[in-house]
């Protein structure tokens, strides 16, 4: 093995880490998304305090959105990464094909389609639990966010493009919204 390939165990654990890492953001997005800022007052009142930081989170619904799209995406990268160290170590420079095919399943079935399908059949409920923890990670990622906006605003001047700074450049918030309503009108979830 090469010395400089990462110990395999080591590899299989982080592959399972972010296995789990993305799930949990794309379940959390999803699950933030789809609750009821209604339901999420009612329950404040109540006295529940994690509805309570839900409500927050919604009242800065793009800011939530981007912090979970980088978190999602630095997993993702992270997993394909140890994955295609961990393929090559043990097949080869094939391992590379191998890990393509085998991560993109993983990740489609386990990390995106599994727990967003969780997350939308109750949204309010995930959105509870996920309350203290996603907004740590909105807290963490704040500054990244602010650096990527201004990175894409700087990129889209160079081709003559100008978005006006209060809008938010890392979510399509109201296509998202709009698919959220299209799901409530045709049922999918209450």
């Amino acid at each position: 093995m090469d010395e400089l390939a990462i110990n395999p165990w080591l590899a299989l654990g982080l592959i399972i880490l972010c296995l789990l890492l993305s799930a949990f953001f794309s379940s959390a997005e999803t699950a933030m998304s789809a609750a009821s800022k209604a339901r999420m007052l009612a329950l404040e009142s109540g006295g529940d305090s994690r509805a309570g930081i839900v409500s927050r989170l919604l009242d800065t619904r793009e800011r939530l959105i981007g912090a979970m799209l980088v978190g999602n995406n630095i997993v993702n990268t992270g997993v394909a990464a140890f994955a295609t160290s961990l393929f090559v170590s043990v097949l080869g420079a094939e391992g590379v094909i191998y890990a393509t095919a085998v991560m993109s399943v993983l990740l489609i079935v386990f990390s995106e389609v599994l727990p967003k399908t969780v997350a939308i059949s109750r949204p309010e409920w995930m959105a509870l639990i996920y309350a203290r923890p996603v907004s740590l990670v909105v807290a963490l990622f704040g500054p990244v966010l602010i650096a990527v906006e201004a990175v894409v605003r700087g990129v889209l001047r160079l081709f003559g493009m100008r978005i006006n700074e209060n809008q938010n450049v890392l979510t399509g918030a109201e296509e998202l919204r709009g698919t959220v309503d299209l799901m409530h009108k045709e049922g999918s979830f209450e």
